[in-house]
């Protein structure tokens, strides 16, 4: 139909197949089309159909509406087949009309061979983690290999200081570091003393051992109004033992909120059950507001006079966005936000998970000069080893811990204790915040003028113990796919990082600086000649980065 053929018109410019593939890999593929035709192509209606050897294996959504004359790159994860010689996938545009065809050249056929593969640990961990739905991270989604041949980590062998071996035998300087819990690096020597004389003893005895109230003393001695502490393994569980003790105390039940606070029921409920598994209330009991808006909390605190239990926040660096902003302190901001919260009777929680030890003065309330009544730290706390804690006002612990059914088996646990003790020890001797902030300063320096250099559109925000680097490209998805191809050349170049994270260690040394500056060269000039070009399809083999 002559029609239909002007309507829907459609290219394909460009794509990442490789002629050849080791069977049973997992495979990014990335496709560009172009809409030549005259009507726009809407993803409920038009999308990829995608066949292998003649069978169908898939359908492809397009990502956003594509109008006449734009451009699109899709992509879709499959597993190569094991069966060895020629095979093609053919893909088809689908679309909404009985007899509907894009034009001549649909649909796209892509031969490749597949070859026999040598098995590889990283393959057979990977397929044992998603064959039994273990949920873990894998930083290209599963993808290892590559037509470069340098591959992509996917598990650890060993980490130590700022380096994660993989079971490839492959070394990364790491910048995620645990999650941020390695600010001292992995296994620093101290730490793992403390361990080792600890293992005498049972991890977990009936009676609490001797290090808790060490440790609790030792906490609030560096935080102000800290008089009270109680432990757990990971930050959501302080975080919900805080808003716990904030309603017990205040017998309110909403809590306002901004930043991450975790995995549990109480904070993830407001993203809805489809996406969460946790019933939807009538009336939502968390509230969230925008970093550094004193109008939005005074808003939210009149129109809920009275049953306001806590204001909580992240006092800094949260991660407003994939590609940004990531703000520093806003001291006066803390100060208005404390008076105007306890004027309406609320406690004020910071979460102070990741900037605990890490931000100058070794927290955000010692550096505001500010005393919130609960604060829950973690990450760095000891050392790397799985502790964390909630401390706060005397006067609200004595209240209220004992009425929130907060019991966690493990929370006394010694081994974690003994490297909480040594690693705060170490923090009483070093101004590690100093040292780490100064590092990160300099790589951030070094990134920008790289930049600058190269004329590439990026730059390093947020402060300098939690960075991201940010592309200031106006359009979402050329956005997206620069960020992806970003990271996929850094984790070539031997940086392991997500969403372009970085989180400085005590442990980054000069030898890592100048493997990262390395890493960045090459990752930015790729990313420069395939923009230029506008080939990002043929040039990514990983899945796009969230957002």
């Amino acid at each position: 139909m002559a029609g239909a053929a002007a309507a829907y018109h459609a290219a394909c410019l460009d794509h990442n197949m490789p002629p050849r593939l080791p069977g049973g890999e997992l495979r990014t593929l990335w496709l560009a089309l172009e809409n030549r035709g005259t009507r726009e192509w809407d993803p409920g209606a038009v999308h990829l159909t995608i066949r292998l050897d003649g069978a169908r294996v898939t359908q492809v959504d397009l990502p956003h509406p594509v109008a006449p004359g734009q451009r699109v790159t899709v992509h879709w994860v499959f597993r190569a087949t094991s069966e060895r010689g020629g095979h093609r996938l053919e893909v088809d545009l689908a679309g909404p009309e009985p007899g509907f065809a894009p034009d001549d050249g649909w649909p796209v056929r892509l031969p490749f061979h597949v070859d026999r593969a040598a098995p590889t640990e990283s393959g057979r961990l990977r397929d044992r983690v998603l064959e039994t739905h273990a949920r873990s991270w894998l930083p290209c989604d599963g993808v290892s290999w590559s037509t470069s041949g340098a591959g992509y980590p996917q598990f650890a062998r060993e980490a130590r200081g700022c380096r994660m071996v993989d079971v490839e035998g492959r070394t990364y300087v790491d910048y995620l570091m645990g999650w941020g819990s390695a600010l001292l690096g992995y296994a620093p020597e101290r730490i793992r003393r403390a361990v080792e004389s600890a293992l005498a003893s049972g991890a977990t005895p009936t009676l609490t051992h001797r290090f808790m109230p060490e440790v609790a003393d030792a906490l609030c001695a560096l935080f102000p109004g800290a008089e009270a502490a109680t432990f757990g393994k990971n930050g959501s569980d302080v975080c919900t033992a805080a808003v716990r003790m904030a309603r017990v105390y205040t017998g309110r039940p909403i809590v306002l909120a901004c930043g991450y606070h975790g995995w549990q029921d109480w904070h993830v409920e407001r993203w809805g059950f489809a996406a969460t598994g946790v019933p939807e209330r009538p009336e939502p009991l968390v509230l969230a507001f925008e970093p550094h808006s004193l109008p939005q909390v005074a808003e939210l605190l009149a129109q809920h006079r009275g049953r306001v239990a806590a204001v909580m926040l992240e006092p800094a660096g949260v991660i407003e966005g994939t590609n940004g902003p990531i703000r520093q302190a806003d001291h006066a901001f803390l100060r208005d936000l404390m008076a105007l919260a306890h004027g309406e009777g609320a406690l004020v929680i910071f979460d102070e998970i990741l900037t605990g030890f890490r931000h100058p003065g070794g927290s955000v309330q010692r550096a505001a000069g500010v005393a919130p009544d609960l604060t829950c730290v973690g990450k760095a706390l000891s050392g790397g080893l799985p502790l964390s804690a909630l401390v706060g006002r005397r006067e609200v612990f004595a209240s209220a811990v004992g009425r929130i059914h907060y019991e966690p088996t493990f929370k006394g646990e010694v081994y974690s204790l003994a490297a909480a003790r040594e690693a705060l020890a170490l923090y009483r001797e070093q101004d590690v915040p100093r040292l780490v902030g100064a590092w990160g300063e300099r790589l951030r320096a070094a990134v920008d003028e790289l930049c600058a250099t190269l004329g590439i559109p990026a730059r390093m925000i947020g402060p300098p113990y939690r960075m991201m680097v940010v592309f200031d490209e106006a359009a979402p998805r050329r956005r997206l796919l620069m960020r992806t191809l970003f990271q996929q050349e850094l984790i070539k170049g031997g940086v392991l990082t997500t969403q372009n994270l970085f989180l400085p260690s005590l442990a980054h040394d000069e030898e890592a600086f100048e493997l990262t500056l390395r890493a960045f060269r090459h990752a930015l000039e790729r990313l420069g000649e395939v923009g230029a070009k506008d080939r990002f399809a043929s040039a990514l083999e990983i899945p796009p980065l969230p957002g």
